[in-house]
Protein backbone atom coordinates (compact mmCIF):
# COMPACT_ATOMS: atom_id res chain seq x y z
CA UNK A 1 0.00 0.00 0.00
CA UNK A 2 1.07 3.62 -1.15
CA UNK A 3 -0.66 5.49 1.73
CA UNK A 4 -1.77 4.24 5.11
CA UNK A 5 -4.76 5.34 6.41
CA UNK A 6 -5.33 8.66 8.78
CA UNK A 7 -7.22 7.84 12.45
CA UNK A 8 -9.91 9.68 11.18
CA UNK A 9 -9.92 7.06 7.66
CA UNK A 10 -10.09 3.57 9.95
CA UNK A 11 -12.45 4.76 12.33
CA UNK A 12 -14.72 5.63 8.93
CA UNK A 13 -13.50 2.50 7.96
CA UNK A 14 -14.40 0.51 11.28
CA UNK A 15 -18.13 2.79 11.80
CA UNK A 16 -18.47 1.07 7.46
CA UNK A 17 -18.57 -2.23 8.95
CA UNK A 18 -20.53 -1.46 12.18
CA UNK A 19 -23.41 -2.43 10.98
CA UNK A 20 -22.45 -5.81 9.80
CA UNK A 21 -20.49 -6.65 13.35
CA UNK A 22 -23.62 -6.35 14.97
CA UNK A 23 -25.62 -8.24 13.27
CA UNK A 24 -23.05 -10.76 13.30
CA UNK A 25 -22.91 -10.38 17.54
CA UNK A 26 -26.61 -11.22 17.30
CA UNK A 27 -25.51 -14.97 17.35
CA UNK A 28 -23.36 -14.54 20.31
CA UNK A 29 -24.89 -14.36 23.98
CA UNK A 30 -25.76 -11.01 25.29
CA UNK A 31 -23.61 -10.41 27.73
CA UNK A 32 -20.33 -11.46 25.85
CA UNK A 33 -21.31 -9.22 23.26
CA UNK A 34 -19.17 -6.11 24.10
CA UNK A 35 -16.29 -7.82 24.75
CA UNK A 36 -16.51 -9.68 21.32
CA UNK A 37 -17.01 -6.39 19.36
CA UNK A 38 -14.52 -4.54 20.70
CA UNK A 39 -12.39 -7.75 19.92
CA UNK A 40 -13.47 -7.87 16.70
CA UNK A 41 -12.84 -3.77 15.82
CA UNK A 42 -9.32 -4.84 17.59
CA UNK A 43 -8.75 -7.84 14.84
CA UNK A 44 -9.36 -5.23 12.30
CA UNK A 45 -7.59 -2.33 13.08
CA UNK A 46 -4.15 -5.07 14.03
CA UNK A 47 -4.79 -7.15 10.52
CA UNK A 48 -4.45 -3.42 8.63
CA UNK A 49 -1.24 -2.57 10.39
CA UNK A 50 -0.39 -5.67 9.34
CA UNK A 51 -1.05 -4.84 5.48
CA UNK A 52 -0.43 -1.59 5.35
CA UNK A 53 3.17 -2.56 6.79
CA UNK A 54 4.00 -5.14 3.62
CA UNK A 55 5.94 -3.30 1.21
CA UNK A 56 5.35 -5.25 -2.09
CA UNK A 57 6.64 -4.19 -5.22
CA UNK A 58 3.85 -2.58 -8.05
CA UNK A 59 3.84 -4.31 -11.08
CA UNK A 60 6.75 -2.75 -13.03
CA UNK A 61 8.98 -3.72 -10.67
CA UNK A 62 7.59 -7.27 -10.22
CA UNK A 63 7.69 -7.49 -14.13
CA UNK A 64 11.41 -6.40 -14.19
CA UNK A 65 12.79 -8.43 -11.43
CA UNK A 66 10.76 -11.59 -13.11
CA UNK A 67 12.16 -10.68 -16.33
CA UNK A 68 15.77 -10.57 -14.99
CA UNK A 69 15.60 -13.74 -13.23
CA UNK A 70 14.08 -15.20 -16.46
CA UNK A 71 17.34 -14.11 -18.35
CA UNK A 72 19.41 -16.06 -15.94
Amino acid sequence: MDKKLSKEELIDLIDSLNPKIKKSLKNTHYQDRNDLEQEIKLKIIESYEKIAAIEAPNFEEFLAEFLTKQKR
